[in-house]
């Protein structure tokens, strides 16, 4: 092969890494070489262009008309050239690759070790590596196959698999309700202290109940609110109050089989749908179906 066309596939992949993560430290990350070694590339580009790509100042990065136009088909270039390897990949028996995800901690936490040793179980070539997180996901900057997630805000462009929905439970302690009469109607939780969830982006203190053709919410209130759905289950175990709990967090929750469910006439209705986020794509490499499928069979089991 030529070797300027190796060079233009070359500074394609750098470009790209640059207008993808927005600035030259990240793009140095990404492909593991040096800050200084990005600026060269790119003045290089420029100047073999004859055409200005990118402006930097002291905050930030911006691609000129032209670097968002050259971005665009190293997009591409870059795009076709991970979906060849995928293509190829594929066509061996075996589920085989690395595959970086991302989710959030209360799942990662009740479900990734037994994801994990079901996947090396049934396909011993994949390497998994897994980041536990609650924040908002940029897939691109940060690298990663697939996203399982509970927020509705995803990149416009990418596809997201819904792959349950997760139910909740109205619970309290045995010890807290030998303190406090326990409710008989959704309304009586005003008197009681509710230990609610609060972030950036969620504000839970409105909860939701059914009978019926019946709906009830009730605003809640308590002295103690957080951004954590463990640690709430931590404090409603403790007896601090009452909580409406995601039941998915029941599972391997020391001292959960003393909690007691509240409203059995009243069914705590909200759900919470779980996504398997990814970058659109004609064709979906074996090793994420792989990955997604066994994440929502894991999901889909009753927790006991």
């Amino acid at each position: 092969m030529n070797k300027q066309i190796k060079y233009d596939a070359y500074q394609m992949i750098l470009f790209d890494a640059v207008a993808s993560t927005g600035n030259f430290t990240k793009a140095a990350e990404r492909l593991d070489v040096s800050i200084s070694h990005v600026s060269k590339q790119v003045k290089d580009l420029e100047q073999r262009l004859g055409v200005k790509l990118i402006k930097v100042n002291s905050r930030h990065l911006t691609l000129t008309r032209e670097g968002a136009m050259y971005a665009e088909s190293c997009k591409q270039v870059v795009s076709m050239m991970k979906q060849a390897s995928d293509q190829v990949v594929d066509c061996r028996n075996e589920v085989s690759g690395r595959v970086r995800i991302a989710m959030s901690h209360s799942l990662g936490a009740r479900y990734i070790q037994s994801i994990a040793e079901r996947l090396h179980r049934d396909h011993p070539g994949l390497t998994l590596e897994v980041t536990l997180g609650d924040c908002r996901v940029d897939m691109l900057e940060d690298d990663v196959d697939l996203w399982f997630t509970t927020s509705n805000e995803i990149t416009p462009g990418y596809i997201a698999q819904r792959l349950c929905d997760i139910r909740f439970l109205l619970l309290a302690s045995r010890e807290y309700l030998t303190r406090h009469p326990a409710p008989r109607h959704p309304r009586d939780l005003k008197g009681h202290n509710c230990i609610t969830y609060q972030s950036k982006t969620r504000d839970y203190h409105l909860w939701s109940f059914s009978q019926a053709e019946q709906r009830h919410e009730v605003e809640v209130s308590g002295n103690f609110v957080i951004d954590s759905a463990e640690v709430i289950l931590d404090a409603v175990v403790a007896g601090m109050g009452i909580g409406y709990i995601a039941d998915y967090l029941l599972l391997k929750q020391p001292g959960a089989e003393k909690l007691v469910t509240l409203l059995d006439d009243w069914k705590a209705d909200q759900t919470m749908p779980v996504y398997a986020v990814y970058p659109s794509r004609n064709a979906l490499p074996n090793r994420l179906k792989a990955v997604i499928e066994v994440v929502r069979a894991h999901l889909n089991t009753s927790p006991d």
